[in-house]
């Protein structure tokens, strides 16, 4: 036999398997090592008493999420803003007062924004950068001395920032920011 024939018998579901497949659907309940002969008779009992639910591919295709609601609910994910107040604990960052951090997925696309460190009112961001600033660390060293009084420079690493989830704004303070903004001509 060819190659291509023994691919095609090995994708041909046999026959008990596509018994419990059919069980399964009419709510039957057997054994895992039931035979062939026995889950043909409870499939057919339960065909013959007519209470077999109606289970066409609409239901289960429309309980089941499609790619496009998939990649949207993910993208709505990640794009879910997060008030947050980032302080950077990175020794070689001291200095700066934010940094431009790009995050992204082939679901959710690339996000990119300017987290500031240490406001004090707390910063937007999306979800998925929160996710990346939670994972970043930076490598920091050390001075070890051995024994003999031998010093050695030894790195490790540290969480590169100390995240404080803040409470979402509420209504009064959406609205004094949106005052402040429309005096500041920022809108």
């Amino acid at each position: 036999m060819s190659d291509f024939e023994q691919d095609d018998e090995l994708q041909v579901p046999d026959e008990l398997t596509t018994l419990k497949a059919r069980a399964d659907l009419l709510g039957v309940s057997y054994h895992p090592s039931i035979g062939v002969d026995k889950l043909r008779e409870k499939v057919a009992a339960k065909l013959a008493e007519g209470e077999a639910p109606v289970a066409d591919s609409s239901s289960v295709a429309a309980a089941e999420e499609t790619e496009g609601q998939r990649r949207k609910r993910l993208r709505d994910e990640a794009s879910a803003l997060v008030r947050i107040r980032v302080t950077c604990m990175n020794p070689f960052k001291s200095e700066w007062e934010g940094e431009i951090i790009t995050a992204g997925n082939r679901y959710a696309g690339t996000h990119k924004k300017y987290v500031p460190f240490n406001a004090d009112e707390g910063w937007h961001v999306p979800r998925i950068i929160y996710n990346q600033l939670v994972q970043r660390q930076c490598q920091v060293f050390h001075t070890v001395t051995l024994p003999g009084g031998k010093k050695i420079r030894k790195g490790k690493l540290i969480k590169e920032f100390a995240i404080e989830v803040l409470p979402p704004l509420t209504k009064e303070e959406l609205h004094d920011l949106a005052q402040r903004q429309a005096m500041a001509g920022g809108l």
